[in-house]
């Protein structure tokens, strides 16, 4: 099997349950799939500075999907609109989905960088969105994919923060009910393996509360 889900560094490393047929960036805004679509126009142009052809048509096909028309199209406007304000309920719902989306998101290094196959896939749903894997991959899939990648690499003579800045994390909430946390890598590990559809300078890790609680759905590079 074709190894897609991990990076030798980094995945070492952030509504109803999202259905095996449902892309997850499907209810963004305009602007907000836009701004995706960007980024991953800048990975393609990263994999055209290092000669790598086919990997930058992956990207710029995966531009055209997630934006038709991107490359004839301006950026959209952000759409403004009357905000209320916010509730004392809402505001504590808020302040646990970026409480949530941090600690997972750490649960998830911790599980990585220890080689625990348990702990990881305790954080990640049912499907997981990556680029150029419209679809999703099941978690059964997953689980091969970490099993082959610890049983390869010495991941735990590693830390999360040797390749990622952790110190700089943002946590953003999306529109439709998704909250992204963006890291950065450390320029050094800016390139990640061919493998690794979502390795980007910068990544998010998309997370949600599904009815078994709040899980990883997806991961992508963001601008």
């Amino acid at each position: 099997m074709k190894h897609v889900v991990l990076p030798v560094l980094a995945f070492l490393v952030a509504v109803t349950a999202v259905g095996a047929s449902t892309r997850f960036y499907e209810d963004m805004s305009d602007a907000q799939r836009y701004d995706l679509a960007d980024a991953y126009d800048k990975v393609a142009e990263r994999f055209e500075e290092l000669d790598d052809a086919p990997r930058a048509e992956q990207f710029r096909a995966m531009v055209e999907l997630i934006f038709p028309g991107f490359y004839q199209t301006e950026r959209p406007p952000e759409v403004v609109e009357t905000v209320a304000p916010t509730s004392p309920e809402k505001r504590v719902e808020n302040i646990i989905a970026l409480e949530a989306s941090v600690y997972f998101f750490k649960k998830l290094l911790r599980g990585i960088f220890s080689e625990n196959l348990t702990l990881s896939l305790s954080v990640i749903a049912d499907t997981l969105f990556l680029p150029l894997y419209d679809e999703g991959i099941k978690k059964s899939n997953l689980e091969e994919e970490m099993a082959w990648l610890f049983s390869k690499y010495e991941i735990d003579s590693y830390e999360a923060g040797d390749v990622l800045q952790l110190g700089d994390i943002e946590v953003i909430p999306l529109e439709n009910g998704y909250w992204r946390l963006d890291v950065k890598t450390w320029p050094q590990f800016a390139v990640g393996p061919e493998e690794v559809t979502f390795w980007s300078e910068k990544m998010g890790f998309y997370f949600r509360k599904f009815p078994q609680g709040w899980r990883l759905a997806a991961i992508g590079p963001v601008a």
